[in-house]
């Protein structure tokens, strides 16, 4: 393990007295993974049921222990005010503000996962932490919003932490809540994988932090399943473990991916600070005026999948439009004929607008824009392609769907009038 730094070397040493498991050819590496600290193996793994990790249940770190150690840090019984969230990053904070804590020894008794938390990133590169001409690129985005908003609820949650754990402000600040919360965001499981039949998808899951298994970081696709061990591997330690066993064969000193699931970019970059190029799982929120629905549209709209989205804002626009469609023909087929290619232009017209607001990011691979991390213009621009593409899709749909209507506008013997630019148009789909 001479690749280690003394950070993971001591962490590995208190995973393994807390009866955590850690494959013989496994060792971590700082910042030097796909995407910052990873799991490396110094032998080949073959292709078979390999338990790569596996950690204690009682190590994981729950809002129900958090809790516990926050009211003996406080010495009180009283109930606290800090939701589920707050409690797991008001306790992680607290492992970074003791050298601002009078009472050292009973920091120490109570906050019990130093270890865990010195490996934990002191830089993960989501949207909160962009640069202000960074964070300008993003600007007419869905995800420019969605930071504003998460960036305000944190400074509200953080006031409300400082205020209840009582530590002035420059021990327990803004920009550690913030990065506790990021570490939150990029690591936190499903509470549901501590049931005996583990899963990443529960309604009733809360957030837990499973140390050691948040090592690895994410590969889409990546053949592993989780189980839930009786007991961890020595025989003093009698408690259920969390494992992760792969089913890939890996080379020797490559490194080792956990699956986080089907996530889509705006949810990659804002909560783990980094994208995929080309990124399937990949939407687009729409919002129609004067509504309060969010339309998730995905690649390949109008691919014929019924009930999709694409066709549920269609089939609102088309409710909109007929509230005001003159309703005095007595040919049922000629009004709703009428009514589809009227829908055929509005919604063109709302996509092209969606488009003109994105930004025009260059390839970082062609040219590297100035102020601007590598790795930020990289993530920004496999996104904003994403968001291109999606719309590009739901044009192609919202363009089929009014040729299908002008052709039976034809069959009815409609007259058709089409603005200069849908006439263009659908020459082209001609």
């Amino acid at each position: 393990m001479d690749q280690e730094s003394p950070l993971f070397r001591t962490f590995r040493t208190w995973l393994v007295e807390q009866g955590a498991y850690i494959h013989p050819s496994i060792y971590f590496a700082s910042g030097s993974g796909s995407f910052g600290n990873a799991v490396y193996t110094k032998d080949t793994l073959d292709g078979g049921n390999t338990k790569l990790v596996s950690c204690p249940f009682s190590l994981i770190i729950t809002s129900k222990t958090a809790r516990e150690a926050l009211g003996r840090f406080v010495g009180s019984s009283e109930e606290s005010p800090l939701n589920d969230n707050e409690t797991l990053c008001t306790y992680l904070m607290l492992h970074i503000c003791l050298s601002g804590i009078k009472d050292r020894s009973l920091a120490t008794e109570s906050l019990v996962h130093g270890p865990y938390v010195a490996i934990l990133p002191r830089e993960i590169l989501t949207p909160i932490f962009f640069s202000e001409q960074e964070f300008e690129l993003l600007r007419g985005t869905n995800l420019y919003l969605s930071t504003l908003e998460r960036k305000e609820g944190w400074r509200q949650s953080w006031k409300r932490c400082q205020t209840w754990i009582n530590l002035p402000e420059d021990v327990f600040t803004l920009d550690l809540f913030m990065l506790a919360q990021t570490w939150i965001s990029s690591r936190a499981f499903p509470s549901s994988l501590m049931d005996d039949s583990p899963s990443l998808s529960s309604s009733n899951s809360v957030q837990i932090l499973v140390p050691l298994v948040d090592s690895l970081n994410h590969a889409r696709g990546a053949p592993v399943s989780w189980s839930v061990d009786d007991s961890g591997p020595q025989q003093k330690h009698k408690s259920k473990s969390l494992s992760i066993v792969s089913h890939y064969a890996a080379e020797k000193n490559k490194e080792l991916f956990n699956n986080y699931g089907a996530k889509p970019n705006d949810e990659l970059m804002l909560g783990y600070g980094f994208t995929l190029a080309n990124n399937p799982e990949d939407g687009l929120s729409l919002k129609l005026p004067g509504g309060e629905r969010r339309y998730r549209i995905s690649r390949k709209a109008g691919s014929g999948v019924r009930g999709s989205e694409e066709e549920a804002v269609w089939n609102e626009i088309g409710r909109r439009l007929q509230e005001g469609f003159a309703m005095d023909t007595d040919d049922l087929d000629v009004m709703m004929v009428e009514l589809e290619m009227e829908i055929g232009q509005v919604l063109p017209e709302m996509i092209s607008d969606l488009r003109s607001r994105l930004p025009t990011i260059v390839d970082p691979t062609m040219r590297q824009l100035e102020a601007v991390r590598p790795q930020v213009q990289s993530m920004i621009y496999h996104y904003a392609q994403g968001q291109y593409d999606i719309l590009d899709d739901l044009m192609a749909f919202a363009r089929r769907r009014l040729k299908v209507a002008m052709e039976k506008a034809e069959q009815l013997g409609i007259d058709i009038t089409l603005e200069s630019g849908e006439e263009e148009e659908e020459e082209e789909d001609r």
